[in-house]
């Protein structure tokens, strides 16, 4: 069973950020789902002091203990 995380990383001022939205999925389509949504709200709410800010968000599958 696979397990999914929404990840976002920020460069700002030249210092990396990484960030997550604290959830797990199970599917897939609902993280992807997640990205989509996330990117519409940082856009939405980004500050102008950050509109050189450069994001990537994506979603990581979660490594499984061999």
């Amino acid at each position: 069973n696979m397990m999914w995380v929404l990840v976002a990383a920020f460069i700002f001022n030249g210092q990396p950020s990484v960030l997550s939205d604290q959830k797990i999925y199970f599917e897939l389509d609902k993280c992807q789902d997640a990205v989509v949504k996330r990117r519409q709200i940082l856009e939405a709410t980004r500050p102008d002091y950050m509109k050189d800010a450069v994001y990537w968000v994506w979603c990581t599958q979660i490594p499984q203990e061999v």
